[in-house]
């Protein structure tokens, strides 16, 4: 593969709908950067993070902001690429087919060319939690020696019920096989406010597993009996990325969601400056 060459995806936003594409190439220097013109780039931990239960958005120094960045974030620190320079071209990262998947099957080859990773891991040495009380959310970091993730996830009422999943130390063989191919999915009953409030525009039956009372409308795209899980453990690893390295420890999540992600990235990087500081 040519150094120089950017890998280029093109499609629509999944939530504007409008037609948006992105390029991602190596780059000399270490972490993830978003470029904006010739000259104007930004360490993603420069950028100020918004998350809700749709999605995460980053707002940088510039006034720009890019939505829904979670699926190629995942999809770059699941396949091991922390040296990497990202251009978006629209506001938002193009849906493709909803899942992980057909970024992370181009740049796992990036990433083989671009080892070791340069990037020092941020190491958690005592567990660390963000909780929402009044929703019954809660997200921890514990001590460990590799990353990973356990998720649970409960819809009561729903076919989706209760739904657990366990990566132990993820790998880029792991994240390709378990994890990059889970769709993003909602609620038959959720479509009619997420149009109201103008989200899912780019969202069809392809990129969207549509989860009615007897099950999903579209289980022609199903990848895994157990997907909706999957897919929050996708969206956890592309909001941890956010923190513009890897992150060494076990992370517990219940019930949680970008909001709450959010919260756990931002003390981990009050705890990474304060151990800069100490240094």
């Amino acid at each position: 593969m040519n150094e120089s060459a950017p890998i280029r995806w093109e499609g629509r936003g999944l939530h504007t709908g409008t037609p948006c594409a992105v390029e991602v190439k190596k780059t000399p220097l270490p972490g993830l950067r978003f470029a904006f013109g010739d000259r104007e780039a930004f360490r993603v931990e420069e950028a100020i993070p918004e998350g809700d239960s749709r999605g995460s958005t980053l707002s940088f120094p510039n006034g720009i902001k890019i939505r829904t960045v979670e699926h190629l974030l995942s999809a770059l620190a699941g396949v091991g690429l922390w040296d990497a320079e990202i251009r978006v071209e629209g506001c938002e990262i193009p849906a493709l087919d909803g899942s992980a998947d057909l970024f992370a099957r181009k740049l796992v080859l990036l990433a083989e060319e671009n080892k070791p990773c340069r990037v020092e891991p941020l190491r958690v040495d005592a567990p660390v939690s963000v909780r929402d009380a009044q929703h019954g959310r809660a997200l921890v970091v514990l001590p460990a020696e590799t990353f990973g993730v356990s998720c649970v996830i409960d819809y009561p009422g729903s076919w989706i019920g209760t739904q657990a999943f366990c990566i132990d130390r993820l790998e880029p063989k792991v994240f390709l096989d378990e994890v990059a191919k889970a769709k993003t999915f909602c609620l038959e009953s959720e479509l009619g406010m997420l149009r109201k409030a103008g989200l899912g525009r780019g969202g069809d039956l392809r990129n969207t597993l549509v989860i009615g009372n007897g099950g999903p409308l579209n289980p022609e795209v199903l990848a895994f009996p157990d997907e909706c899980v999957r897919h929050k453990v996708l969206d956890l690893i592309g909001d941890m990325a956010l923190l513009g390295r890897p992150l060494v420890g076990h992370v517990l999540a219940f019930r949680s969601g970008h909001g709450l992600h959010l919260s756990l990235v931002s003390r981990l990087r009050r705890i990474a400056h304060n151990m800069k500081q100490e240094k």
